[in-house]
């Protein structure tokens, strides 16, 4: 998502995850690192187990179970079949959520002009 002040999207690999989970928890980055490969270690494998996995606040992953269909190809209209399977769902958190929607930062607001008093001359 754009931010107001510029229009690319900053994009936070796990290199830089990493730094920043080093920094916010004051641990050194090869913890860091390894914190972060547990945590999506684990979630992959819970979730190809076919367990939900939830972080309160922050949203969930669970293996969801998608239909066969059949679509029309774009390349020529011909109809094709997709066989049934199954799908990884993430659903937000509350808080993820309010973060997303809250502003990013306030901008100062211009400087109002006085009130001018009726009357006055």
């Amino acid at each position: 998502m754009p931010t107001e002040d510029s229009k690319t999207t900053k994009i936070v690999g796990k290199e830089e995850l990493a730094h920043l989970i080093a920094a916010r928890a004051h641990v050194e980055l090869k913890q860091a690192d390894a914190m972060l490969d547990a945590l999506t270690e684990t979630v992959r494998e819970e979730v190809a187990k076919g367990h939900q996995v939830r972080l309160m606040g922050f949203g969930s992953w669970k293996l969801s179970a998608v239909s066969a269909r059949t679509i029309k190809s774009i390349r020529g209209g011909a109809p094709l079949h997709i066989p049934a399977g199954k799908r990884v769902s993430f659903s937000t958190g509350s808080l993820l959520a309010q973060a997303a929607k809250a502003p990013a930062r306030a901008k100062k607001a211009p400087a109002s002009k006085p009130a001018s008093k009726k009357g006055a001359k």
